[in-house]
């Protein structure tokens, strides 16, 4: 694991002096995501970086790493772990490897396959996102793992360079990076607490959607590359096997995930938050190891939030070396910290613990597995079953709809608090009096349209400022899945599972030198579930049925019964208790002033109502406490 680095000029230059310091101080920003070892390399139109945080192959895998003739140089982030089958093929092809590193595999890979770069990244199962230079035909690749577990920056500047990098941050250190915001980003981000790829918070930097690879050539214009998928599974041929037939099977193949993920030269042990989907991980991974598998949790005084018996009883079941902290308002203190790392907007609340989860599992452990995708493959949010329920009523004429549920909205009084019934109702109505996209949207929206719209100083300076954020009509557009609810599982596994899930795991776990493994997105299971039948995953009255299936035996009853519960933050009770005054300081003016963005006396009223109780703007307040924070360290700094 790794973060890397590099920069790719369409003409010649004349010497590497300059590469060498420019990518020094690229790579210098990425410390975090390696502190084992530092790697730089420059030719005459080229230069990689590479900080490493060594897992496999640790004493040989020193990066950017050459062929035997140095015409091919790659930095690469991440694990291949089917490296030693594909490294067995490559002997028998006669390749010679000097190292045990999975990075190697790479190079001889994209050799045998004479630099076609489609049929080399389709043999690759792995997290992983890398920069390829192939010096002889002059030629950058940049290529990004199916599910985009590891992130990957570009930009294209004016002068024809190239530059890329596994975060926004070591990007920014090129002097050359315009930093002109992104309007529609913002918008997005107010929408849905993250930024979905290929935009970033910035006009001139791009994110490498997942599964897709983007080449470069000398002489070439830059601007005209575009990236190309090659992966996407197919929802739309449907397997015929029974219910038990597919339990067993997508047993085997998650058992084959876990064991895949097991390999590590260093301390490896795993995430359990008390779910069924890293309850089943975790055991499974006790199956394949020999000693107690060293466990870990956060949980919160809160009790609503707080699933610290659930893991209790899975780790005592599966007989694992067990460890929990708890985490508390002063914790805020990380969130300065984290905001710089993400290096654009981003307020998924549940970003707090998932960094104290992997603050508190690296001081353990190097390596962690985690149950992260489990819900968008099985069917495990409650949205999937209340979109089953829209599907019957879209019978009724939207119109009828949306007057009946604005109606019953208007009775109801205003929620002051976040996962009550109340609050449940209230967004269940919105969501059947909306189309179904945008009905869909609410339940992961921050703002509504017509709340953007209020907010914003110059709302016309945004291009779309609607319910349904663009990135989302082109992945359903593009989509394979039919069937009314797997159209939105489609969706969240190619937008929401990458852009927030992913994304802050990733930046979490790096920011403590941690790598995470996820068994659940292993491409063959993720393949397998998308080709099952949508009533084997969610339904009236049930989720994750399946997964409860194959579960039998592997955790205990109560675990594996359990509904499902986010990993958040009780933000209404700290934002009225110990976080009062932060929240207060909200509503000052100078920070909205110099952003030029949003309207003041907006943002003062959201937190004048939330303070006095009468509703909870808490997820508003977040997502503008982290938006000021980002303006802070990152925004206004030119």
């Amino acid at each position: 694991m790794c973060g890397i680095t590099g920069i790719f000029h369409v003409s010649d230059g004349d010497g590497t002096a300059p590469w060498h310091d420019l990518l020094r101080s690229m790579t210098a920003a990425l410390a975090h995501r390696g502190p084992d070892d530092e790697g730089i390399e420059a030719g005459g139109f080229w230069g990689l970086g590479t900080r490493r945080l060594a897992i496999i192959g640790v004493p040989s895998g020193h990066q950017p790493m050459a062929n035997e003739d140095r015409t091919l140089w790659v930095t690469f982030n991440g694990e291949i772990y089917n490296h030693n089958v594909l490294r067995r093929k490559l002997k028998e092809q006669g390749h010679q490897f000097r190292t045990a590193a999975d990075t190697e595999v790479l190079l001889h890979l994209y050799e045998q396959c004479d630099g076609r770069v489609e049929p080399m990244v389709r043999q690759l199962e792995g997290m992983f996102a890398f920069g390829l230079v192939d010096v002889s035909r002059r030629r950058l690749i940049l290529a990004r793992d199916r599910l985009g577990k590891k992130p990957l920056f570009y930009s294209v500047l004016p002068a024809g360079e190239v530059v890329f990098a596994s975060e926004l941050g070591a990007i920014l250190k090129h002097p050359g990076v315009p930093r002109e915001l992104n309007r529609q980003a913002v918008d997005d981000y107010l929408n849905l607490m993250c930024i979905p790829a290929p935009d970033t918070v910035f006009r001139s930097v791009q994110k490498l959607p997942p599964s897709c690879w983007i080449e470069f050539w000398q002489d070439h214009p830059p601007s005209a590359a575009l990236a190309q998928r090659y992966w996407r599974p197919a929802y739309e041929r449907k397997s015929s096997l029974s219910l038990n037939d597919a339990a067993a099977q997508a047993r085997d193949i998650l058992d084959r995930a876990v064991v895949k993920r097991l390999e590590s030269e260093v301390p490896l042990g795993a995430f359990l938050s008390g779910g069924l989907d890293s309850s089943v991980v975790v055991a499974l991974m006790q199956r394949h190891v020999r000693t107690p598998v060293r466990t870990f949790t956060v949980g919160f005084e809160v009790e609503r939030y707080d699933e610290r018996r659930y893991a209790r009883l899975a780790a005592a079941y599966a007989g694992t070396q067990h460890q929990e902290r708890v985490a508390e308002p002063r914790d805020l203190d990380l969130l300065r910290r984290l905001v710089k790392h993400h290096g654009e907007p981003y307020c998924d609340s549940s970003m707090l613990p998932t960094a104290l989860l992997c603050q508190f599992t690296r001081q353990h452990v190097t390596v962690a597995l985690s149950g992260d995708g489990g819900d968008e493959l099985f069917g495990g949010y409650q949205r999937y079953q209340i979109m089953w329920l829209q599907r019957y009523l879209q019978a009724v004429p939207l119109r009828w709809r949306r007057a009946g549920c604005n109606l019953l909205l208007r009775t109801l009084p205003e929620a002051r608090a976040p996962r009550t019934t109340l609050a449940s109702l209230r967004r269940l109505l919105a969501a059947f009096g909306s189309e179904d996209v945008a009905g869909y949207a609410g339940f992961q929206q921050v703002f509504s349209a017509a709340a953007r719209r209020e907010l914003y100083r110059e709302p016309d300076q945004v291009p779309c400022l609607a319910d349904v954020p663009p990135a989302w009509e082109e992945i359903l557009r593009q989509g394979s899945a039919r069937e009314f609810v797997e159209r939105f599982m489609e969706l969240d596994l190619h937008a929401y599972l990458p852009s927030d899930i992913l994304a802050k795991v990733d930046i979490a776990s790096m920011m403590f030198s941690l790598e995470v493994r996820c068994p659940f997105l292993d491409h063959e299971l993720v393949e397998f579930m998308a080709a099952l039948p949508r009533q084997y995953k969610v339904g009236p009255g049930y989720r994750k049925r399946l997964l409860q299936k194959l579960a039998r035996g592997l955790v205990p009853e109560p675990v594996r019964r359990r509904g499902k519960r986010g990993f958040g933050v009780p933000l209404a009770e700290w934002f009225r208790g110990d976080l009062r005054n932060v929240i207060r300081e909200l509503g000052a003016t100078e920070t909205w002033d110099a952003a030029g963005l949003f309207r003041p006396d907006v943002v003062r009223r959201l937190v004048e109502e939330h303070l006095a109780g009468t509703r909870d703007h808490s997820f508003r307040l977040w997502a503008l406490l982290c938006l000021k924070l980002w303006w802070e360290e990152v925004g206004s700094v030119r």
